[in-house]
């Protein structure tokens, strides 16, 4: 029993953490969340976001505390001389990447936009609405799947193989979304392998929170796309209607379904694997300083700095 349970230094092994840190998140939801959105039956698509948020937070916050026995910090969301830089570049990318989507689109004239018809002051409005939503739901997805878990699973599996199970994950999380298919499953795999990569090239989620949140902002809010399938009409600044095939546009689940964002991923990853420009990793506290092997794998991978 000690030897399914627990490694041979005696630590329960990694993939119990992880099964431990997935129940502490459902009891946060259970306990505290979810009572308080069936009590206010009129709950938005914002508040969950927000409380999804703090229930992720709470969860990892516990998990790092008594089963690792670090901060919160030592996560990924360590704030140091590199992370506006990181955040920064994170953006930068996530907004090239969906710029570059609609601007082929609109070359082959896929697409039509149209400007909604509010004053600025609703502009300002839905401006930040967005902003703070999907910069809670980026948050929320990273801190639960390559937050305390895939750092975890890392410890007992690898680099590679925790990365690939996590991305797995993350996109059977969106297996319920309205309008999805092979290509979009395919699609958000990948994209969660080149966030996992941008984790271990920085030791930090700041960099895969800053292209994730950039991705489903500019996607939505800066040009009418359909995000994953659902509907955040009330997000957009711009009403855009696709025309074109669908397995190159993604058509109604949105260009995560599609083959333009296929192309888009390979050469953010191709960037984030070969740069040798990214804001350096420098040594904070995170879950495994002391791993040796984990550290040597890093490095004959090229996955950290």
């Amino acid at each position: 029993m000690i030897t399914i349970f627990k490694n041979p230094f005696g630590e329960i092994r990694s993939g119990w953490r992880v099964v431990l840190f997935i129940l502490l998140f459902a009891l946060a939801g259970t306990a505290v969340f979810i009572p308080i959105i069936l009590r206010l039956l009129s709950a938005t698509q914002f508040l969950v976001s927000i409380l999804s948020l703090a229930g992720v937070v709470l969860a990892t916050f516990v998990a790092a505390r008594f089963l690792e026995k670090r901060k919160l910090a030592a996560t990924g969301l360590a704030v140091n001389k590199n992370t506006m830089r990181q955040l920064g570049l994170g953006c930068l990318l996530g907004w090239l990447m969906m710029t570059a989507i609609f601007g082929i689109e609109y070359s082959l004239g896929y697409v039509k936009v149209e400007m909604p018809d509010f004053s600025f002051a609703n502009a300002l409005q839905a401006f930040g609405i967005s902003t703070a939503f999907f910069a809670a739901a980026a948050m929320f997805e990273e801190m639960l799947v390559r937050g305390y878990a895939m750092q975890v699973l890392a410890q007992g599996v690898g680099v590679v193989w925790s990365s690939i199970i996590t991305a797995v994950v993350f996109s059977v999380l969106h297996i319920a979304n309205p309008n999805i298919g092979g290509l979009a499953f395919v699609n958000i795999v990948l994209v969660g392998i080149v966030f996992a990569l941008a984790y271990w090239r920085t030791r930090s989620l700041w960099l895969p929170f800053g292209i994730h949140f950039s991705w489903n902002f500019a996607q939505t809010t800066l040009y009418g796309f359909p995000t994953s399938g659902q509907d955040f009409t009330r997000y957009e600044l711009t009403k855009l209607t696709q025309f074109g095939p669908e397995w190159l546009t993604g058509g109604a689940f949105g260009p995560e379904a599609g083959a333009f964002a296929t192309l888009m991923i390979v050469l953010c990853g191709a960037y984030l694997f070969f740069s040798y420009s990214l804001p350096s990793y420098v040594q904070q506290n995170v879950l495994e300083p002391d791993d040796r092997r984990l550290t040597a794998e890093l490095a004959g991978r090229r996955i950290a700095a």
